[in-house]
């Protein structure tokens, strides 16, 4: 017998997190590029960005032209989050940007920088990184970089930067989900993911 999922967070009713959910007016308007092998992914944390920002669009895609709406951008006010040697930091004070649009990149590192080479504008545009990251929240997923954060731990930490923007509704929207999904892990396996 299926379950009901909840409208909104997608998760099934007994395990509904909305409640955890704040709305936040963002002035940037955050556009996700989600490679299309992460639509799916239950571990995925950009459902809860899209839930808590009211400025996220999220397209997806694998291929130069999944992102043709890129183009109408405008490149002076529009920055990509991308970890580059030359990208200026948003959590140092002489970096503060008006940027209108931030583009972030989601999938695996090994996906993230697939899209970064595919993408023909994003080599146009200016880059933005930051000089030392919050740790990291979200232990549900390996990262193979010690530079990583979560989907959902960039934005926040960016529109923190940008906008002075709180992060603790993004931490506990991820410690939600994150508890949901550790209830239908055996004790073991839990408490492994516990102690990280």
């Amino acid at each position: 017998m299926s379950r009901s999922l909840c409208e909104k967070c997608q998760f099934i009713e007994v395990d509904c997190i909305c409640h955890h959910i704040q709305n936040i007016n963002n002035r940037t308007h955050i556009i996700v590029l989600q490679h299309s092998s992460e639509q799916k992914n239950a571990k995925n944390t950009i459902r809860l960005a899209s839930m808590l920002y009211q400025k996220v669009t999220v397209l997806i895609g694998d291929k130069n032209d999944d992102f043709a709406e890129l183009n109408h951008l405008p490149l002076d006010t529009t920055a990509l989050l991308y970890p580059s040697d030359n990208a200026s930091k948003l959590d140092t004070n002489n970096q503060k940007q008006n940027l209108t649009h931030l583009i972030v990149l989601d999938g695996t590192w090994k996906k993230a920088n697939k899209l970064f080479f595919t993408v023909d504008v994003l080599k146009q545009l200016q880059q933005v990184s930051f000089k030392q990251l919050p740790e990291n929240q979200y232990h549900l997923r390996k990262a193979n970089r010690s530079d990583s954060l979560s989907s959902l731990e960039a934005i926040a930490y960016a529109l923190h930067c940008l906008e002075e923007l709180p992060m603790k509704p993004a931490y506990q929207a991820l410690n939600a989900m994150m508890e949901n999904q550790f209830k239908y892990m055996p004790a073991d396996v839990r408490a492994r993911y516990k102690s990280k």
